[in-house]
């Protein structure tokens, strides 16, 4: 891993392309291939359930040309070692129950969108000879959205700063939200951006990463993602004490447990909510009838759910709300373990926790057991937080196995190196 941090000698045209395929990839997965997006056209909630060609045939692309990549690269077997038996009981349980959902059609084109995002995110850092280049294309393609966001902000206001015209939540009026469609995405993806902005500049390029991360902070305050922002210093802090604590799974535990309680558990336990209602708003902007409404669905049908994404975009949601319930207009539970278990269940919310909150624990080991770098101890952090700040920002927002989230699949790429990591010849 030292040589595979080592900045090389010479350039590779071949992992120059690469590098220029993977940056395109991740900036559209980031965008989800609509940048600034017109919020003031009704047809952007006339029908949320029709599919946009454009970001899925560009999925399946990118999908497709990863996988030749892979494979010329001779990096197949690795590919397939990274596909685990938990990730493969995931996707079988979650395609069961959209079958038998409401909208099985519906169900299964959107769990098919999260696979296709699945293999792209296993695929792309297989591609890359050095880790070195993986992180260069992770600084550019970062460097790239932050300037985006900027030059949306400043020759196209109207479509990156929420304004009095869009067609809901006028309320957001000023905040921002770059080439982003909404300030909740936004305002993650800053905390993600610092990240990358910190790695670079703990590897030896402080000029550069102090850059991204200055530029992060401010669309990050600009955005007014209070959520995110409180759980920036939590996560650096969560992530140190896991790469060098002797017991990181109680850290991780204590960390997203204890944030799911003090949400989400407000709302679950009468006997938690006495206590924190002395506390400050721990809804984060009132989330409480959601998540109250979200709860009664998943208690309703533990077992299978309702299918994969689909709940709250049909008229199955008024089977448990009123047709007056002001919580069954909004399109997610601002929870992603609510809207796993509303989509699969309790054994699917099992499922994807074991796939995506303990099984990363197990890779974090693995890799501790070698003795570690000072570059190498700064990448396992990094990724450590990006997995853990994915799985905080869960319990404020539907982020968790979100089909083509931008959250999700920059938290997804650290929880996918993780796992390759911990299996290469490296980590042994």
């Amino acid at each position: 891993m030292r040589d595979a941090l080592a900045r090389p000698t010479e350039i590779d045209l071949s992992q120059v392309l690469i590098a220029l395929f993977a940056g395109f990839a991740i900036l559209v997965l980031w965008t989800q291939a609509q940048p600034f997006a017109s919020l003031s056209d009704y047809g952007v909630i006339d029908d949320p359930t029709q599919s946009n060609s454009l970001r899925r045939n560009l999925t399946l692309l990118i999908l497709g040309l990863a996988l030749l990549l892979v494979w010329r690269g001779g990096t197949a077997r690795q590919l397939w070692g990274a596909i685990s038996p938990g990730l493969v009981a995931i996707f079988g349980w979650f395609a069961l129950t959209s079958l038998v959902s409401a909208s099985p059609g519906l169900a299964l084109n959107r769990l098919a969108l999260a696979g296709a995002v699945i293999g792209i995110a296993l695929c792309l850092p297989l591609l890359f000879k050095r880790a070195e280049t993986f992180v260069t294309t992770l600084g550019a393609a970062t460097t790239i959205a932050i300037a985006l966001c900027f030059l949306g902000v400043l020759f196209i206001p109207d479509l990156a700063i929420h304004s009095l015209r869009d067609t809901v939540e006028e309320g957001l009026a000023g905040d921002w939200r770059g080439m982003f469609r909404h300030k909740n995405d936004l305002a993650p993806m800053a905390i993600h951006f610092s990240f990358i902005g910190l790695l670079l500049w703990r590897l030896g390029r402080p000029a550069w990463g102090g850059a991204i991360v200055t530029g992060a902070l401010v669309l990050l305050y600009m955005s007014g993602g209070k959520s995110a922002a409180l759980l920036l210093v939590p996560a650096l802090i969560g992530a140190a004490l896991i790469v060098r604590s002797r017991h990181p799974a109680l850290i991780a535990t204590l960390a997203v447990g204890g944030l799911a309680l003090v949400t989400v558990g407000s709302v679950a336990f009468p006997a938690l909510a006495a206590i924190t209602n002395h506390l400050p708003d721990p809804t984060f902007t009132g989330r409480a009838d959601i998540w109250q409404l979200a709860l009664d669905a998943a208690e309703r049908r533990p077992l299978t759910g309702y299918g994969y994404n689909v709940f709250w975009d049909t008229g199955v949601i008024y089977a448990v709300a009123g047709s007056k319930d002001t919580a069954a207009q909004v399109s997610h539970a601002h929870n992603g373990f609510l809207d796993v278990a509303i989509s699969a269940g309790l054994p699917g919310l099992i499922l994807v926790l074991g796939w995506a909150g303990i099984a990363p624990l197990r890779h974090i080991a693995t890799i501790r057991r070698r003795a570690l770098g000072h570059a190498e101890q700064t990448l396992l952090e990094f990724f450590v937080q990006g997995w853990l700040f994915t799985l905080l920002i869960s319990s404020l927002e539907a982020v968790l196995f979100n089909r083509g989230d931008s959250i999700w699949f920059t938290g997804l790429l650290s929880i996918v190196c993780l796992r390759l990591w911990s299996r290469s010849d490296l980590a042994r």
